[in-house]
């Protein structure tokens, strides 16, 4: 299992008000979980929120850390109650944003990233069948534009939804849109897949369908299957386990994007909470009698097979979890351990830092520093200690130690 940890699940809302987040620090953190766990090696970008200054610096960066830049998520986001950005009928404001989308762009390559996904969420309320298929079709003329400016090897993923309270333009899933977008933009481009909209249809069908025309680019985990909800998560990891959905005979495995659970705080904790979640509920998926399962559903007997499911799902996943950490080199409690590293990087900064205070105090001293007796010294440094209480650290070092 290979996840993706995006920049969304590391930065805390005092470095976004603050603006002082930046893809070194995405990097770092990012580094410090997949330290951790051995399974997120790549990290997300988004554009402008992580500032990138030099990015072949930040690529150099990110290699010595021990991972790479796998996604740029440029914000074409609109304004509650107005259409996006990119569509829009004020033609000076569509210039703009899609001269902000090329740059980003163009960030993906200097980067080298492997995808651009592109999050268009249409919140403005339902304009005419006509003036919906202007919007749909200048969309598409943006994506196959900034798909003629990347190379062959980066991805262009569309993650299109309507948030609109009424029905009322729903002549077709979501998920179809984005894949007539992506039909449209030429080979390379492909659909994320969101399952909270399908409500009154097979999730499957959608993947399927995608999977069939080489469109899917992965299915969002976070929204429909949320992170804080184990059992609809533990079923995911079961279709992935049994190495995806059918298509054309043959089974696809699934790519999965995880988001952040509605209820968790932003961080590396919480990110690595993430993570462990995935992992349990695809270890648990590992535990599955698949025999007794099928033989359960060949015989069509419902019961039986939903005592069979849960019978893995209520099994104990610490061992098998246990042994993979173990062989994957990393601690078996990583939250643990990484309180215990950020306890033990905190006391070293700490140290640093008072020593330093003590030379310069011992400094402007000037000459009478050289007659400084051995307890006089321990003095200036135990007074630079309890002053040093009142320096702001910076997350206690915690960005340092990636």
């Amino acid at each position: 299992m290979r996840l993706e940890v995006s920049a969304t699940l590391l930065r805390r809302p005092a470095d976004s008000a603050a603006g002082r987040f930046t893809g070194h620090d995405a990097v770092a953190d990012a580094a410090l979980v997949h330290r951790l766990t051995a399974i997120t090696p790549e990290v997300g970008l988004e554009i402008p929120g992580d500032r990138v200054g030099d990015p072949a610096e930040l690529v150099a960066h990110a290699a010595d850390a021990g991972v790479r830049i796998g996604t740029v998520l440029p914000d074409v986001s609109a304004r509650r109650g107005r259409p996006l950005p990119l569509c829009h009928p004020d033609a000076e404001l569509a210039r703009r944003a899609l001269v902000a989308l090329h740059r980003a762009a163009a960030v993906a390559v200097d980067v080298r990233a492997r995808r651009l996904v592109l999050r268009l969420r249409d919140n403005a309320s339902y304009p005419g069948r006509d003036e919906a298929r202007r919007r749909i079709d200048q969309l598409a003329d943006v994506l196959g534009g900034l798909r003629r400016q990347l190379p062959a090897d980066v991805t262009l993923v569309v993650d299109y939804a309507v948030d609109d309270p009424y029905p009322v333009r729903r002549t077709r899933p979501d998920w179809e849109t984005a894949l007539s977008l992506a039909a449209a933009a030429g080979p390379g481009t492909k659909v994320l897949l969101d399952p909270a909209p399908i409500v009154d249809e097979d999730p499957e069908l959608s993947i399927t369908t995608l999977r069939a025309a080489d469109r899917l680019a992965g299915v969002l985990l976070g929204r429909g299957v949320r992170i804080d909800r184990p059992f609809a998560l533990f079923l995911a990891m079961i279709d992935a386990s049994e190495g995806g959905v059918l298509v054309r005979g043959r089974r696809c495995p699934v790519p999965f994007v995880v988001a952040l659970a509605p209820a968790e705080a932003p961080g590396i904790e919480g990110a690595l909470r993430t993570v462990a979640s995935v992992q349990e509920a695809a270890a648990k998926a590992m535990l599955l009698d698949r025999t007794a399962w099928r033989a359960a559903q060949s015989a069509g007997d419902l019961a039986a097979a939903t005592d069979v499911l849960l019978a893995a799902y209520e099994t104990d996943a610490s061992p098998l979890l246990t042994a993979v950490r173990a062989a994957l080199g990393v601690p078996a409690d990583t939250l643990a351990s990484y309180r215990e590293l950020c306890r033990d990087t905190h006391r070293a900064v700490e140290r640093q830092r008072s020593l330093l205070r003590a030379a310069l105090r011992l400094g402007e001293a000037g000459p009478a520093a050289g007659s400084v007796g051995r307890g006089d010294a321990g003095s200036a440094v135990g007074r630079v200690v309890a002053g040093v209480g009142r320096w702001p650290l910076r997350d206690a070092g915690l960005r340092g130690v990636g």
